[in-house]
């Protein structure tokens, strides 16, 4: 029986006959398969690729790029430690600008609450109110400048959270001028 279906068919349209399906590949036993002859094969030398030297005369030879290169690589060296050749001047100035001067209490360390209270603490505060809650510093560090270029002086504190981490404070003579953080 031939359904129809209820759609309009196209004049044009002419319905294929159902498609074979393939089907699978059998396993083959392989005790059943007549044994096969193998041939001993003997190989012949390749014959050379590479173009013996001078062949190409305008294009140069692998010595003449790999000295060219050296060369080029060495001048390239040179010139790069003539531009800057104190790069390692600038890890010592660093160094140098956080090294303390003068240790005043080395048991010294700030607690959250301490750093909570000197973000609180308004720029200008005088320095006696700073000191008052942050205690005694670690170290006095040398002197140092704010983000304005003024000459400030700075106090050290390891934080009691993180002793590798030091909290930094700024003094604009005798005025709070700012924080900073050390990572060591």
């Amino acid at each position: 029986m031939v359904q129809r279906s209820s759609y309009p068919v196209s004049a044009h349209y002419q319905p294929q006959p159902p498609q074979p399906q393939p089907v699978p590949p059998q396993p083959v036993n392989p005790r059943s398969m007549p044994p096969r002859q193998v041939q001993p094969h003997t190989y012949a030398p390749r014959p050379a690729r590479r173009p013996v030297a001078g062949a190409f005369p305008d294009r140069p030879q692998p010595r003449q790029v790999l000295i060219g290169g050296m060369a080029g690589g060495s001048m390239l060296a040179l010139a790069a430690l003539l531009i800057s050749p104190n790069l390692d001047q600038t890890k010592v100035q660093d160094a140098e600008a956080f090294t303390c001067i003068r240790q005043e209490q080395p048991k010294a360390v700030v607690s959250r609450d301490q750093v909570k209270k000197l973000l609180e603490t308004d720029l200008q505060a005088p320095k006696a109110t700073v000191q008052e809650f942050l205690q005694t510093p670690y170290c006095v560090l040398s002197p140092g400048k704010t983000e304005a270029g003024l000459p400030a002086d700075r106090e050290a504190y390891p934080l009691e959270f993180d002793p590798q981490t030091w909290l930094v404070v700024l003094y604009e003579g005798d005025r709070y001028a700012g924080y900073d953080f050390r990572f060591r």
